[in-house]
């Protein structure tokens, strides 16, 4: 695969594990307090709208803010502020501008998006992941009603997946982080739903 198919497709990723997560939780909440189905499907489509335009909108400044090198400014602002002797400075100075490109080389390594993915790509792909992972949310609540427990077993199977994909394109632990995706998400559904009974 290359680099930047890798890109785009870590931004699907992104966009459908949030995607999953947030509006099966809402389902499994609004269930609890025992609203009719329809009722249930209705609300969490608008969450899903709503979730990823908003993921859409933070994935596009997020990059724009990148793709500037603001946050990097900043820094530098903030070391040439200091009253300190001008040689301290100076090497601060030095060190962030070296770690910042340190930093950048191994983060490209690691396949990771880049400056190479423009912001509007970037929001564009992380929204159509969100809408497709709010889309099988919905499509398997169709199929499999709660309480049983078949409903959450397709959406279990993909956060396995997207977790194992996206934390091996990433370059990090990739059974510690399909733990944190599927079963971070899975205990916030189940909560809500526990929750959602109480009430």
């Amino acid at each position: 695969m290359s680099k930047i198919i890798t890109h785009y497709f870590s931004s699907v990723l992104i966009g459908i594990i949030d995607g999953i997560i947030i509006p099966l939780t809402v389902f499994c909440f609004l269930s609890g307090l025992g609203r009719a189905p329809s009722d249930a499907w209705d609300f969490t489509l608008y969450a899903t709208l709503t979730t990823a335009i908003l993921l859409a909108a933070s994935g596009f400044f997020t990059r724009k803010e990148e793709l500037s090198h603001t946050h990097d400014k900043k820094i530098l602002d903030v070391y040439k502020g200091l009253d300190v002797a001008d040689h301290i400075k100076a090497d601060l100075i030095e060190d962030a501008r070296r770690e910042s490109s340190e930093w950048g080389a191994a983060w490209n390594d690691k396949a990771a998006p880049d400056t190479s993915l423009p912001p509007i790509s970037y929001a564009l792909f992380i929204f159509a992941g969100c809408l497709t992972g709010g889309l099988i949310v919905l499509l398997n609540a169709r199929k499999y009603p709660l309480p049983g427990y078949l409903f959450f077993l397709i959406p279990t199977i993909i956060l396995v997946v997207a977790g194992f994909i996206k934390y091996r394109l990433f370059g990090r632990p990739v059974w510690g982080g399909v733990v944190l995706t599927a079963g971070g998400g899975m205990l916030a559904a189940l909560g809500a739903y526990w929750i959602g009974t109480l009430l």
